[in-house]
């Protein structure tokens, strides 16, 4: 008998720490990590704690205790950051054949693909695949070219992207022969370009007025704060797996939080910026790039407000887009306003070409 009421007394803690989790998950959703911190860390265990609060409530409703209500009641009240994180629609959209929607790539490109060439002897792969999706338009972050003529050049650019007419390229940082920024490339003119600073070394978003058809489009290329991971702080948690013990648990938890806290901050104030501009846009408006944050983060929340996400309307699963071992989570998006867009197609495409898979999706012009 003993024996039992500490299982059910476990289990009950057990319980109460998942809902914990799931409950400041909420509370980072709301209050900026630039105010208090602590809950921007939890979204990445999103998955972990929604199913953990799962299990629970099948495990209490087959004991029969009404514990089951309370993680079924904060799942609930959970109910939109879980479809945003792991949507369910099976199938393919329906859509008017005689519709003609827009096509949009969106690709955090590493480099430009680490700054290869593009030649008949060496292929540029991000390059290469950028091209060949055919989109009409395509929005690039980690823009980067070199005046190095080893190297790809912003002439290179203009020449391999020639049946893209109208460019709206920012250059953010200047590394001895390395220039990097953000582009967006349009087979439609574009009528108006800005540039949206950050404090930031790297960092950038810009807004690009886009003349559809008669139609103005607003779009949003955004490549928010990294989180200043590098290889070496990689190592940390290889050295982990291989050897699970205190030291290395500290010793990695120090250095990513440490990183990770600044980088949520600074995310965080961007995110209210583009939150800000998205509200006074006059025009139709997609918001798409690398967000450097996952669904259910206040970042996202912000930048979402009242947008859709065009994954979690059409896709199935988790859709990750950053694809480093140990480090998968989707970070990469394409928002719109409901309103004015339905989504057509939904693809993320599993090429390795760089540390993020390249988005596409088509987008259908409402008329209103």
């Amino acid at each position: 008998m003993f024996g039992k009421k500490l299982i059910k007394w476990i289990l009950l803690v057990a319980n109460f720490v998942a809902i914990f989790f799931l409950l400041i998950t909420l509370v980072g959703t709301i209050i900026s990590p630039h105010i208090f911190l602590a809950p921007a860390y939890f979204p990445l265990l999103f998955p972990v704690t929604i199913i953990a609060n799962f299990v629970f409530v099948l495990l209490w409703i087959m004991t029969r205790k009404w514990f089951f209500l309370l993680s079924l009641s904060l799942m609930l009240l959970s109910a939109t950051q879980i479809s945003n994180t792991f949507p369910l629609h099976f199938g393919n959209l329906q859509t008017p054949k005689v519709v003609t929607p827009i096509k949009l790539l969106t690709y955090n490109t590493k480099m430009s693909g680490d700054l290869v060439k593009d030649t008949p002897q060496k292929r540029n792969n991000v390059i290469r695949y950028i091209i060949d999706s055919n989109a009409d338009i395509i929005c690039l972050q980690e823009f980067e070219v070199s005046t190095n003529k080893q190297y790809i050049t912003l002439d290179d650019m203009m020449r391999i992207f020639s049946k893209y007419p109208y460019k709206h390229v920012e250059i953010k940082a200047r590394m001895h022969s390395r220039l990097l920024g953000i582009a967006t490339f349009s087979k439609y003119p574009i009528v108006d370009r800005q540039r949206i600073e950050f404090n930031s070394r790297f960092n950038i978003s810009i807004s690009t007025d886009i003349n559809v058809n008669g139609t103005i489009i607003r779009l949003f290329n955004n490549h928010l704060e990294s989180n200043r991971i590098t290889e070496s702080d990689r190592a940390y948690s290889v050295k982990l797996k291989e050897k699970f013990d205190a030291d290395n648990l500290t010793d990695m938890t120090l250095v990513f939080s440490n990183k990770l806290g600044i980088a949520y901050k600074l995310r965080a104030c961007q995110a209210d910026t583009i939150a800000g501009l998205i509200a006074k846009s006059p025009n139709k408006v997609i918001v798409c790039g690398d967000f450097n944050d996952v669904p259910g983060s206040y970042v996202y929340t912000k930048m979402k407000g009242k947008l859709k996400d065009a994954f979690a309307e059409t896709g199935l699963g988790f859709g990750w887009t950053f694809k480093e071992p140990f480090y998968g989570f989707r970070i990469d998006y394409v928002l719109y306003d409901q309103n004015a867009f339905t989504p057509v197609t939904f693809q993320t495409d599993k090429v390795n070409y760089s540390d993020h898979y390249p988005v596409l999706c088509q987008l259908k012009i409402n008329k209103i």
